[in-house]
């Protein structure tokens, strides 16, 4: 073959294989561009609708018809007791779904321990978590309260007469008048943290709202559902309520709305009842472990709760 066709050829061969090539890589890239916008729209999509589907906002007309109170409610309560004076009961509801724990203590009964027996007595801390102050103090009963911001409280936390955090006039407050041998011997939920009457209470630990007064459950809230936690007591101050409801695993717990737990709280017995610090927050210990079915690694800005005491000096911080 003569010397310049050889060559024509071979530069002819070139030039199809980098046309070929060039197609090739322009329809890649466009490909690619497609996949890519595809993707991009698809994650979009699916995260506004977790945004908007795993807590999405109710009116009371749509909470009622997606769950009716008889859905979260039982029909009576079945307590189980821990120790004297204080009972636990637990609800599941796998058609929502719905897990919550609550805890009824029986305020007149922790005047009866004369004589060296034991009592519950209250005890509190801060700035630990709630399943590592149980655990350390050995507490029959122990919960989350005030919520915080890093390293301050968002609200009023009095401990012995002493007011380590100020109030919030927005905000709820839980009063406990405690003796000195850790005794509880009154219990009362302010609306509102400046309220006057709370100085009258040596201990007293806030939270957000009031989701229960009188006997009536307020209605006046965004309703979404969430992990909660909260207290109530009953119309004579004698009997008090803990609820924490699970909600950081939707799939088996979603959670329920502050009216949700007003409702909750008022079937119970309770006559007023607050929420303290939700969401990734609630924590609630019976025995000295925690009840829920994940694990709270969150420091709590303070706790309380109840242990079994005999002597006269209450373990108070």
């Amino acid at each position: 073959m003569p010397k310049q066709v050889w060559h024509d050829r071979v530069t002819e061969s070139r030039s199809i294989w980098a046309g070929f090539f060039f197609v090739i890589m322009i329809r890649l890239w466009m490909m690619l561009r497609k996949l890519f916008a595809c993707f991009s729209i698809s994650f979009l999509f699916l995260l506004s609708g977790c945004v908007s589907l795993s807590r999405p906002e109710l009116s009371a007309e749509e909470e009622t018809a997606l769950y009716p109170v008889s859905s979260y409610v039982p029909e009576f309560f079945e307590w189980e007791e821990v120790c004297p004076g204080l009972s636990r009961f637990d609800f599941e509801n796998p058609d929502i779904p719905l897990i919550y724990h609550a805890v009824k203590i029986d305020l007149s009964s922790t005047e009866e321990g004369a004589g060296g027996e034991e009592v519950l007595a209250l005890t509190t801390s801060s700035w630990e978590r709630t399943s590592d102050f149980a655990a350390r103090e050995n507490c029959m009963v122990a919960i989350n309260a005030t919520p915080y911001d890093k390293t301050k409280l968002a609200g009023i936390y009095k401990v012995n007469g002493e007011i380590l955090s100020g109030p919030v006039a927005r905000y709820a407050a839980l009063g406990l008048q405690c003796g000195a041998d850790g005794v509880v011997t009154r219990a009362r939920v302010f609306d509102s943290q400046t309220d006057g009457e709370l100085k009258d209470f040596n201990y007293a630990f806030g939270g957000f709202f009031t989701v229960l007064e009188a006997g009536e459950v307020r209605q006046d809230f965004i309703r979404r559902t969430d992990s909660r936690s909260g207290a109530g007591i009953s119309a004579d101050g004698r009997t008090l309520y803990f609820l924490v409801v699970e909600g950081e695993r939707t799939r088996h717990s979603i959670g329920l709305s502050y009216p949700q737990c007003g409702q909750v709280f008022r079937a119970m017995g309770c006559s007023d009842a607050l929420e303290f610090d939700g969401g990734g927050s609630a924590e609630l210990c019976i025995n000295g472990q925690s009840v829920l079915n994940y694990r709270v690694r969150r420091v709590h800005g303070n706790s309380f709760g109840f242990t079994l005491n005999k002597s006269s000096q209450a373990r108070l911080r």
